[in-house]
């Protein structure tokens, strides 16, 4: 889908505007840019090198401040070859590079690759902050938690097709199914409810889903359970997701 929204790729129908204009229109070309899944840098050049080059391209670049900001290299790491960065610095640097000509509209396929733990929140902060500043960030992950809490929209594709354009909330607040996790003495009450799908013991407790939370919850405080012996979860988003690409 990137790809036809690039121009990279042509459709067999319908039709891709981007800002009103084809995505090979030259006019797009100081609005978008793009963090590819694999890393196009220059292996054999140094990291300064790479950023001067690529400000260069750009009357309105990022300052040197303005990198420094957002890439949190040192001296010794900009004076080094590109190829010698790490996997996660190596993508963080390229994403650094997509924004030097301050885009508008910014394409990111699969960003936090390779990324670890601290640098995957850092990354994650200057999206926030890109937001803030009205940029129009469209990004595919396999991480659903960062979906989850990062989205504003979510589009789902199963095999080729678009089967599904909401919002975390919404997708969410779709289900009202609740995950329920008891002790196993209330096992035997739990088996006779019709309200109650998906029973399984697991570690010495019985878990089971159901869509009708308040009446379940009715029925084993009358069994003498307390508030401290459940754990009640919400769907996830993954859950969702899953349900909706089952064939």
């Amino acid at each position: 889908m990137i790809d036809c929204l690039l121009g990279d790729k042509f459709m067999s129908s319908g039709q891709v505007a981007i800002q009103g204009f084809a995505p090979t229109d030259p006019r797009l070309k100081q609005l978008i840019s793009v963090l590819p899944q694999e890393n196009a840098v220059v292996q054999s050049l140094k990291v300064k090198e790479l950023l001067s080059f690529f400000k260069s391209l750009y009357p309105d670049s990022l300052s040197d401040k303005e990198i420094d900001d957002l890439l949190r290299f040192s001296d010794k790491q900009k004076n080094q070859l590109a190829g010698k960065l790490s996997g996660g610095q190596k993508r963080l640097f390229s994403f650094v590079l997509s924004l030097i000509g301050r885009p508008k509209i910014l394409f990111l396929d699969e960003p936090t690759a390779a990324m670890d733990t601290s640098t995957r929140q850092h990354f994650w902060e200057i999206v926030d902050r890109l937001k803030q500043n009205g940029v129009t960030i469209v990004y595919s992950s396999h991480y659903i938690e960062e979906v989850e809490h990062t989205a504003d929209r979510i589009l789902v594709l199963h095999k080729g097709e678009l089967i599904r354009d909401t919002t975390p909330y919404a997708m969410r607040g779709e289900e009202q199914e609740k995950h329920f996790t008891v002790p196993l003495t209330y096992q035997e009450v739990i088996r006779t409810l019709d309200q109650v799908q998906e029973i399984e013991i697991k570690q010495n407790a019985l878990s089971f889903t159901t869509k009708e939370a308040s009446q379940v919850w009715e029925i084993l405080q009358k069994q003498g359970c307390t508030i401290e012996e459940i754990e009640v979860r919400n769907r996830t988003l993954l859950d969702s997701i899953f349900e909706t690409t089952q064939d």
